[in-house]
């Protein structure tokens, strides 16, 4: 592989404990949730197999349970068990065939974990102390002794397995208020005995796991541990100089080879794993450069924190700051990123935009993926090298209608595999629903996944077409062997409500000062002063755009109020970790927001409201009134096409039912690959 010269430090190796790694990128910990009774599966090994090919010199395995009493995910796994050995076997011989290298993390949830998560093993959670969860709200038992020791011994065989199945080493985690961590933080730990109160006794139970896996596997790997430096929740927890206190107790056991160092906890997961927009790069390598101050050179320092550039990335290393950076979202949407890096094509990296998908299907207990990325997690079938294609003389001319997320997936892949592509665009840019909400407060990267999508069609040799409105005439003389609709879909004017299966329309909703969400982003992006004094948004999406709205127009002196029939406005927004970033923002502009309300009918100066649960209707004034409820698919011309063409026709995206990013992307991109 041809290495350019920039970034040197970048590359240079480095031993970790016994282990030696090629260069200084790797990947932490981060959850797949894809396990097999329990254990990690195929879909595992391929998953790291493919980021160790893609170049990145060391891989931290997701959270492996240590004890029984720590798991926390349906789809997790643990470590504790000899059958896992084999698993953990084939998965080093995977990253090991590409000169990568893998450590096993260690865990056990606390009081973060669910005791009735699995149907036929209900049991109390296990925790420092009997403090309610900020995650479920269930209140664990405080452990005593002898369930210490278990647990101590628990990670220990977990290392034990590790090291018999040839992993390079194994992190204890002691971050993110889990069993390790609520231990270690004055907020969780309110313990009185040897274990509870000081800097020292709150350390104990993490010295005495690294000196029971040390009893058990010596120096053979390596071992290290995940701390949080700053759990952000103030005096009350963690804080720099606590985090330093215990760096100095743990470095000065030489007990651990590495401290890989991150922030937060599940008070503070919004700061952890920020979203878009929210923090900027690389904003926890601070935290790294305190941690080494205190370490030196008796162990290496590891940093995280939304680490997205090769700059970045040096000039933490050539600095001093960290001995390895992590760059582990940007992994997961391309795991070819290191190589690309080297070689000199950082323009070719899929960019991670902090869309934090990963992490709602992540807390939706479901198998974790990217939305820019649909070969995580699918790697055995769309990894590197499998794409299919065209035999010769097999290529088609095609036409794809619709350069948005779909439209552009599809075209690249088909394209990739040899067929003869034009793009079509009715606009005269790229992005389909990514070209408004890139020019929204806070969602300015979805530019960047717009240019990523488009360069790789454009790369591949799609011939695109925009400001170019297709008809079923215009098509008919195109002598297309194909042809793809991917023409999206629009907001609903009509005030359906699946709240009020009772009616079809809102009452109203045909005035001439409603609109739909849509309508009005454009609006108020070219005049927010179009909307007068007042508005008023109805929302059901839980999304992006009507908070969008309220933003833009509340900074430019317009009184919004924003009301939905769901339990709280912005419910899909929760589990991207969004909600704590932009609830604070409205609030500052004072926007109103009220959940659990109806809108019963649009009158000519507002509209009449009230609570779900009864009571009578009473008046809003509104200059304004947007509807932000259902889309529907923009398919007339598939109807069109259905009736006249002869000839392969398809529909991806939203022109065939209005669905998440994720979906829409995932169905251009199989399309793209299965297409004869």
């Amino acid at each position: 592989m041809p290495t350019v010269s920039r970034w040197p430090e970048l590359w240079s190796p480095l031993t970790i404990g016994p282990t030696r790694v090629s260069h200084r990128i790797m990947a932490s910990a981060h959850a797949q949730l894809y396990a097999d009774d329990g254990l990690i599966s195929q879909r595992h090994i391929d998953y790291y197999a493919e980021r160790a090919r893609g170049g990145c010199a060391l891989l931290v395995l997701e959270q492996q349970a240590a004890h029984p009493a720590g798991h926390n995910y349906l789809g997790g796994s643990n470590a504790y068990e000899r059958r896992v050995i084999p698993r953990y076997e084939a998965l080093a011989n995977a990253v090991h065939a590409h000169d990568g290298r893998i450590f096993v993390q260690l865990f056990a949830s606390g009081a973060q974990g669910k005791g009735m998560l699995h149907i036929d093993d209900w049991r109390p959670l296990w925790a420092s102390s009997a403090m309610p969860s900020a995650f479920s709200s269930e209140t664990p038992m405080e452990v005593g002794e002898a369930e210490i020791r278990e647990v101590i011994d628990g990670f220990a065989r977990s290392a034990e397995n590790a090291a018999v199945a040839g992993t390079d080493g194994v992190e204890i985690h002691g971050a993110h208020a889990q069993f390790v961590g609520e231990f270690l933080s004055p907020s969780f730990n309110r313990r009185t005995d040897a274990y509870g109160g000081s800097v020292e006794n709150r350390c104990r139970l993490l010295l005495q796991i690294g000196d029971a896996i040390r009893n058990r596997v010596g120096n053979r790997i390596t071992v290290g541990v995940r701390l949080s430096f700053d759990e952000f929740i103030g005096e009350a927890g963690i804080t720099g100089e606590d985090a330093s206190a215990q760096l100095e107790i743990l470095a000065a056991s030489g007990l651990f080879d590495y401290f890989s160092i991150t922030g937060g906890g599940y008070h503070a997961l919004h700061i952890a794993v920020a979203p878009m927009g929210s923090l900027p790069e690389g904003f926890m390598a601070d935290f790294g450069r305190q941690a080494k101050a205190v370490v030196g050179d008796r162990a290496r320092v590891f940093i995280v924190g939304r680490i997205l550039s090769g700059d970045t990335a040096n000039r933490i290393i050539a600095d001093g700051w960290a001995d390895m950076v992590a760059m582990t979202r940007t992994q997961l949407a391309d795991p070819e990123l290191v190589n690309k890096l080297r070689q000199g094509r950082p323009e070719e990296i899929r960019r991670c935009v902090g869309a934090n998908i990963c992490i709602k299907h992540q807390l939706d207990q479901q198998g974790v993926i990217c939305a820019l990325n649909p070969a995580a997690g699918r790697e055995a079938e769309w990894g590197a090298g499998r794409l299919r294609p065209v035999r010769a003389g097999q290529d088609k001319r095609i036409a794809v209608i619709g350069a948005g997320p779909a439209g552009m997936t599809a075209a690249a892949r088909l394209a990739e595999r040899g067929h003869r592509v034009t793009l079509f665009e009715a606009e005269e840019e790229c992005g389909g629903r990514l070209a408004l909400l890139r020019r929204l407060p806070g969602r300015e990267n979805w530019g960047m996944a717009v240019e990523d999508m488009q360069q790789a069609a454009e790369r591949a040799g799609v011939t695109l077409r925009l400001a170019t409105r297709v008809t079923a005439d215009t098509l008919s003389g195109g002598d297309w062997d194909t042809v793809v609709c991917a023409t999206g879909a629009r907001f609903e004017r009509s005030g359906y409500s699946p709240s009020r299966p009772d009616r079809f329309t809102l009452p109203g909703a045909d005035a001439d000062h409603v609109t739909d969400v849509e309508t009005a982003l454009r609006d108020a992006l070219e005049d927010p002063a179009v909307f007068g004094q007042r508005t008023l948004i109805i929302d059901e999406t839980g999304e992006h755009l009507p908070f969008c709205l309220a933003e833009l127009l509340a900074g430019a002196g317009c009184q919004v109020q924003l009301v939905t029939p769901k339990l709280f406005a912005g419910e899909g927004l929760l589990k991207t970790l969004d909600l704590p970033h932009v609830l604070p923002r409205l609030q500052q502009l004072g926007v109103v927001i009220r959940g659990q309300t109806f809108v019963e009918r649009i009158t000519g100066g507002g509209a009449e409201i009230y609570g779900i649960w009864g009571g009578k209707p009473e008046p809003v004034a509104a200059d304004r009134v947007v509807l932000a409820l259902g889309r529907r698919s923009n398919d007339v011309l598939y109807r069109e096409l259905e009736e006249t063409r002869q000839g392969n026709l398809h529909r991806i995206g939203d022109c065939v039912a209005p669905r998440a990013i994720e979906a829409v992307i995932y169905e251009g991109e199989r399309l793209g690959r299965e297409l004869a």
